[in-house]
Parts: C-alpha cells; structure tokens; sequence
C-alpha cells in the first residue's frame, strides 16, 4: 500500500527528482492509512452486531488487510487504469465576447471581497445580508463565467506530472517544508495542553475498551453499562475502540497510547494533507501557499471551534481528524477522480466515505455536503456520470446516518441551535481572521487553479452561502435530530488551503531583476502571514485556553491529573467517586474500574437514565463544586450519596460547609488527597 500513490501517477521512476519520490512515498501512505482504517471500521461495524472480543477484530482486520494488499499487488494496474471513460462534455474557459462576459470576473471579486469583509466584521455590527447577499452576487457570476460553453471546446488545462500540477520547483522547496511543519506540528502536540470536556466520552471508550476487551455499547462515562450510550452519540465510531484494542494488545494505558503515539501521528498525517490539497489546487507558488496555510493554523485560537482548535489542539479526537486530515484529502480525492477518472481515485473516494464515519458520526451530514460541492458544479458543467460516480463518498456516511436513525431509540443532540453567523464566527472566525477566511472562501475559484479545482471552489462557496442564509441551519434543526451540532457544516471549508491560495495571487512581470521579481511574487505571502500573526491568537497562548508543558503530557492539567489518580486509587472497585467536575472529569480517562458522579454535565443531562440518575449527580456536584455553591440538606445529600454509590466524597480544604454535610452523611475517615480534602463512606 506504501507505493499506492506512485503507481496511480504512472511515471516512470527513473528520471523522478527525489523531493517528486518523497512526496509519492508520504502520499502513499497516508492513501494506505484511508484504506487501513477504512477497512477497520467495516470491520467494527460487523463488531457492532457479532460482539466480539477486540482482539478478534484486530485479526479480523488484519487479515482483511493482508488480502486487500495482496490483491493490490497483483492488480496494481487495474487501480492505475484510465480514464474509465472520456467525458463528452468539459467546463470550458474561453472568453465570449461582450462587455457582459468580461465584466463577469470583477463582480464576482468584487462581490467576493465584500461578503468576506462583511462575514468578518459581523460580530462588529455589520448587517448579515451585508455578507451573504454580496456572496450570493459572487456565486451566481462565478457560476455564469466558469460553466458558459461559447464557441469551439477549450479542454481543461492539463495537469503536471504529479497530476495535481506541482512542478519539481515547488517540491524541491515544499515537501520539505511540509514534512518538517508536520514533525514539528507532531512535536509540539504532545506538549501543548488543552483541555476538552468532550474527552469525558471519548477518551474513555479507549480506556473501557482496553480495560474490558469488548466494544463499549452501553454508557461507560457515568458506570459500567447501567444505561444504554449517551443519545446523540451513536456507537459508529471506530476510532477509539481501535486505540482501545491496541492498548490493550501492547498493555499500555489507553490515553497514553492516544497523547503519546496517536496524537503525533495524525497531527503529522494533517499537515501533510493540507500540502496535498494546496498542491492539488494551486496554481503556482505552491510552498509558499502551503506556509501561509500552516501559519493560519497557528494563530486561529481565538475560538475553541475554529480550525486551528480542532488541528493542534485536539487530534485525538475522531472528529478533529476528519477535519484536519480527511476533509482536505476527501477534497483531494474528488480532484483526482474528476480530472482523471481512474479506478484508484474512485476507490479512495468510497474509502474515505468509510472512513469518515468510522471517525465521527458528525459524517452523516458533513461529508454529503463535501461531496455536494463538488458533485453539483461537476454536473452543471456536463460530467455526468463523472459527478454521479463520485457520490460513492457520501453513500456510506448516509447509510450510517439513516441507520442511526432507524436503530437508535433517541438521538437528538441535546443544546443549543446556532444560526448562521455564529456558527460562522465560530469556525472562520472574526476580524482579521474572519475577513481572511471569507474573501479566501468567496474567491476560491478564482484563486485555485483552473479546471475542477475553480468548480469545486465556486461548490463550497454557494453551499456555503446557502447555509449561512437567514434561518436555513434553523430549519434544518427543526428537519433533523443534528440541532446542536449543525455548526460543524462550516467544516466543508478548508479554510487554510484557500486562505493559503491567496498567495498565489498573480504579480505583473515588470521587474529585471530575477531577485527582485521572486521578492515580489513573494509578497502577498509575506503580507498574508503578518496579517494572521497580527490579527489572530496562538493556539499554544493562555488565550486559547492552552498551556505549554515543559514535558510530553497529558491533555489534563497535571495537578488534576494527579489528584484525580490518588482518589480513584484509594476508592472501591465498582464504585462511585465524587469530587469537584474538574477533576471528576479526568476519571474516565484514567480508568474503567471506578466511575465518577459527573465528569461531563452535558453528557449527564443525555444519558438515557432514570430522572434521580440524573438528578443526584447534578445535586452532588454543585453540592461539592466550591465553598459558594448551592447546598442540600444534610437528608438530601445522605440519600443522594447512598443511591448514587458514592465511596469517596472529596472537597476543596476550604469548603467547610460540605465537609460538615459529609459528617452528618456518616463519611468519615478524613484525609488529604492531592489537593483536596476526602471522606470515605463507612466500611469502604
């Protein structure tokens, strides 16, 4: 699977510059990792009705691994093959005459960079239709350059010879500036720490499936499987049972193995793929775009939903990697398989429809609407069949989601509905950022090479501007169970490639000097990135909720981390732990053995349990929250901690009035544990 890549571009090795033989290799293997994991999460799947013990699935997959390669190796020229078919029919870019026609490409910029400066400065008090109806004018007269068929047929212009268009300058200069940004991009992974309540649920599927072996089907936040899994969580996601079953194969803690190895890993894997699509579509000065991109990734911190929180900052998560790293080659894909047809591209594309949704059952709605924006300009441009094939991307992510919905009692994802310019603020961002983002979105076609890469640009910007359109995200609340979590469509951007193309932007040849020349071609990078470091926040910056550690560690504060460790080791098997959220909420990453009352109060007020389920635990936790929180009566905190199962209640040293409350309750024993007070119920 390693050379996967090469042998789809079919040239000759010999005569290959070694950055064009490194970028195949890396390429390659991260078309291998798509397979792989594809291949294991139809496997999980299978898991999901047979119940077997992981490490069966592990062969399972092992063994369908090795005959996909094997069949692989025998038919490599049947992936290779192509094009399967000759189109009739292309998009076509030959000016027609008239001032209509040549008026076309400065409305549609002009229109462009004001829904991007509007869409940025909304949180400002600039009006919304101020964003979205210039977007919509930029739109409509995109679409009526890009597919207009005037005339004799203009083909698209041909790719280069790693058929995305790089020549070996760029990679002479680019592969190697993308695999050190992704090493160092791994790196300092492992030492920034940021803290994510929804760890609550995935991290411990990793560490439930390490400690038991099995697929965790019911809850095993709040207990071992007392009540079925938390609504609006569906058990389609393979990642973490695999990082699961491999701790325990290796015996190692789980959420080591996901902060230590996984971590890195997919953080580098990421970064690579972000080269890839501003490889694919650039249509020059494709290093420079691709360093342009990496800094926007670095200084997008302002928000805990916006890309650079769900890169850096949160890979472990299969969510975050089906952004950071399956987007972009999803976007990738769809550029191969519309510009060359083969059967390898096609195959990838189903791949990573799998794979998406062995990532996050967020899959179900995001991917169509990836394969959307480019499946309809495909089919407005007359690539039929080209377009129809490609929405083997979406067919299993739609499947997995009206499976949900078919099996699954509940489902609604409890929380609030974010409209459109929230949801857009959240994701792309405000001010500098914000503005960056929605001029590098609106003028994506013209900035992106042209052929499929300007189509499927002008695709993402009209899905995009419908779904911001007043009340559209709100209907299609009211439509599906996906409420909550609707803002996660911004995702279909790949907001730091097209921030990146617009370094490409064309400088006018006027200089003699070659040295002054590549300083000015240089330019708009230069002044794209003092832009980004000027008007946005570091991802590792206090600001972003981050700290940096002085060593590789886990993303929980050390001192919770610890404190969280001695309770759990001091408590009973099988039972209850109560201590304020922050550090309850470090329990399940630690260990399936004990529970906490509340580690994650959002995933409490979901769980499909009985109303005093929920209501004890709520009650218990404000009750030990801080010294100022609201207390219970002495009887409603002895009756709570009994039916709850509480074995150890722990408090801040300062919070008198609950360490009196535990008195009266009959828990005794008292002593410091980390940094806080504890009680231990009588006879253990």
């Amino acid at each position: 699977m390693i050379d996967l890549t090469e042998r789809v571009i079919g040239g000759s090795e010999g005569g290959r510059s070694p950055a064009r033989r490194a970028t195949g290799l890396v390429d390659g293997l991260t078309d291998g990792a798509v397979v792989l994991f594809a291949v294991w999460t139809l496997v999980y799947h299978a898991g999901l009705l047979l119940d077997p013990p992981t490490t069966a699935l592990l062969v399972a997959w092992s063994a369908a691994a090795a005959v996909l390669g094997a069949l692989y190796a025998r038919r490599a020229g049947w992936w290779a093959v192509g094009p399967l078919w000759h189109d009739t029919e292309e998009p076509v870019w030959r000016d027609r005459p008239g001032p209509v026609r040549r008026a076309l490409p400065a409305v549609a910029v002009g229109a462009g960079l004001v829904a991007g400066v509007c869409a940025g400065l909304h949180p400002s008090g600039v009006p919304w239709w101020c964003a979205w109806l210039p977007g919509l004018v930029a739109v409509a007269a995109t679409g009526a350059w890009l597919l207009s068929r005037p005339g004799p047929r203009d083909p698209d212009p041909a790719p280069g010879p790693d058929a995305d268009g790089t020549d070996d300058a760029d990679l002479r200069w680019g592969t190697p500036l993308a695999l050190l940004t992704g090493a160092g991009f791994a790196i300092a992974s492992l030492f920034i720490v940021n803290t994510d309540g929804d760890d609550a649920y995935f991290v411990s599927r990793s560490v439930a499936t390490a400690a038991t072996g099995r697929i965790p089907l019911k809850d095993v936040i709040f207990s071992a499987g007392a009540t079925d899994e938390i609504a609006g969580e569906p058990p389609v996601s393979s990642f973490e049972v695999l990082a699961g079953a491999l701790a325990r194969v290796l015996h190692v803690p789980a959420s080591s193995l996901l902060w230590y190895g996984v971590l890195p890993l997919v953080t580098f894997f990421a970064v690579w793929s972000l080269w890839r699509l501003v490889r694919a579509w650039t249509p020059r000065r494709a290093a420079l775009c691709f360093a342009v991109a990496a800094v926007y990734l670095l200084w997008a911190g302002e928000s805990r939903a916006s890309l650079g929180a769900f890169h850096l900052l949160r890979m472990w998560q299969g969510k975050a990697v089906m952004v950071s790293a399956l987007i972009p080659l999803l976007y990738v894909y769809l550029t191969r398989w519309a510009e060359r047809r083969r059967r390898g591209d096609l195959a990838l594309l189903g791949a990573a429809g799998i794979a998406a949704v062995g990532l996050t059952s967020s899959a179900a709605f995001v991917i169509p609407l990836a394969v959307g924006a480019a499946v309809l300009p495909l089919l407005a441009a007359g690539r039929i069949r080209t377009a129809l094939a490609a929405c083997v991307a979406a067919t299993y992510p739609i499947a997995s989601g009206l499976g949900v919905v078919l099996l699954h009692g509940k489902t609604i994802v409890e929380g609030a509905v974010h409209d459109g310019p929230v949801s857009y603020q959240w994701v792309l961002l405000q001010g500098t950022l914000g503005v960056l983002g929605g001029c590098a979105l609106w003028l994506s076609p013209w900035t992106a090479r042209r052929g499929v890469p300007a189509l499927v640009g002008m695709g993402i910007a009209a899905l995009l501007t419908l779904l911001v359109l007043p009340g559209v995200l709100t209907a299609a609340a009211r439509a599906t169970d996906a409420g909550q979590v609707l803002w996660r469509t911004m995702w279909i951007v790949p907001a730091p490639a097209l921030v990146g193309l617009l370094a490409s932007v064309p400088v006018p040849d006027v200089l003699r000097s070659r040295a002054a020349a590549v300083a000015a071609a240089a330019a708009p990078a230069v002044a794209l990135a003092v832009a980004l470091v000027v008007g946005g926040t570091p991802v590792w910056s206090q600001a972003s909720g981050s700290t940096v550690a002085d060593r590789p560690s886990w993303k929980v504060p050390a001192e919770q981390v610890g404190t969280a460790r001695e309770v759990v080791r001091a408590a009973r098997p099988g039972t209850v732990v109560l201590m304020p959220v922050v550090y309850m909420r470090a329990v399940p990453m630690l260990t399936a053995r004990v529970h906490a009352a509340n580690p994650n109060p959002h995933y409490l007020s979901m769980i499909p349990a009985p109303p005093h389920f929920i209501a004890d635990r709520q009650m218990l936790s404000v009750a030990v929250r801080s010294p100022y929180s609201r207390k219970p009566t002495a009887e409603e905190m002895r009756a709570a901690l009994r039916r709850v199962g509480v074995s150890v209640a722990c408090v801040t040293p300062r919070d008198r009035r609950a360490l009196r409350l535990l008195d009266q309750a009959g828990y005794g024993d008292r002593r410091r544990i980390g940094d806080l007070v504890c009680a231990f119920r009588p006879g253990g």
